[in-house]
């Protein structure tokens, strides 16, 4: 897939207004360990999870090329987190 297909371009359509958007890596939603995560509440996550799905994006796919993108760079910390993220965004939505 083409660099203009990859996931953080698509997110730049959805939230950055003709340009790069602040969290177009996705790791403030994706990354639990990351200094990004911390940019943003589970409130906010949430909404921006809910603009994603709202613009018609495969939230599948996303997650792939998102662990593709930091695998191919040789970032298994990065890409195994995913699952950690996904988890604590299910536990504070179902508690909320």
């Amino acid at each position: 897939m083409d660099d203009d297909n990859f996931y953080e371009a698509r997110l730049d359509k959805i939230f950055g207004n003709g340009s790069m958007w602040k969290h177009r890596t996705f790791r403030t939603i994706l990354d639990p360990f990351s200094s990004e995560w911390n940019g943003t509440d589970y409130d906010k996550k949430i909404e921006i999870l809910e603009k994603v799905v709202a613009a018609s994006e495969d939230l599948e796919m996303l997650i792939s090329e998102y662990k593709e993108r930091y695998d191919e760079q040789n970032r298994k910390d990065i890409s195994s987190s995913v699952e950690s993220a996904l988890t604590k965004l299910l536990q504070y939505r179902l508690t909320k």
